[in-house]
C-alpha cells in the first residue's frame, strides 16, 4: 500500500520535475543561440565603423592635399 501511495506522489513530481528540465535546457539554448546571434552582428558593426573610418580617413588626405602635390 505504501509503494502505490508513493508512486502516486511521485508520478506527478517527476511529470513537472521533466518538464521544468526541459524547459531549462530549452532556455540555456536558446541564450547561447543569441549570445553567438549577437557576437556575430557585433563584430560585422565593429567591421563596418572600422571601414567607416579608414575611408573618412582617406578621403579626408585626399581632398586636403595640396593641387600640386601631385
Amino acid at each position: 500500500m505504501f509503494e502505490l501511495l508513493l508512486l502516486i506522489y511521485l508520478l506527478p513530481v517527476i511529470f513537472v520535475a521533466a518538464l521544468l528540465l526541459k524547459l531549462v535546457l530549452w532556455l540555456v539554448k536558446k541564450i547561447f543561440q543569441l549570445a553567438g546571434w549577437l557576437i556575430k552582428h557585433l563584430c560585422v558593426l565593429v567591421w563596418k565603423c572600422l571601414l567607416l573610418i579608414l575611408g573618412v580617413i582617406v578621403g579626408a588626405r585626399c581632398i586636403n592635399r595640396s593641387p600640386d602635390s601631385r
